[in-house]
């Protein structure tokens, strides 16, 4: 996780790094994405929708996760 970063309920996310097996790595919710990328989180849904950020739906509720190094490679594309 990176420092200061927020997470839910006080609650690290779980990191699922490879450890020899196709997991993937930590995924990350609408609002740390939002914190990280220091925007809000309605231009996360957006972006995420329009198709400029990939993401997953999890669960019976299909709640929204990103994957750190996709939102990384955001960051690296944008910058360029």
């Amino acid at each position: 996780m990176l420092s200061g970063e927020p997470s839910e309920r006080g609650i690290p996310m779980a990191d699922m790094s490879d450890n020899g097996n196709k997991l993937p790595g930590k995924m990350l919710t609408v609002k740390q994405v939002a914190f990280i990328l220091n925007v809000h989180t309605n231009t996360v849904r957006r972006w995420q929708k329009d198709g400029l950020l990939k993401a997953y739906s999890i669960g019976p509720q299909r709640n929204i996760r990103f994957r750190e190094e996709d939102i990384m490679d955001f960051l690296k594309r944008s910058q360029s």
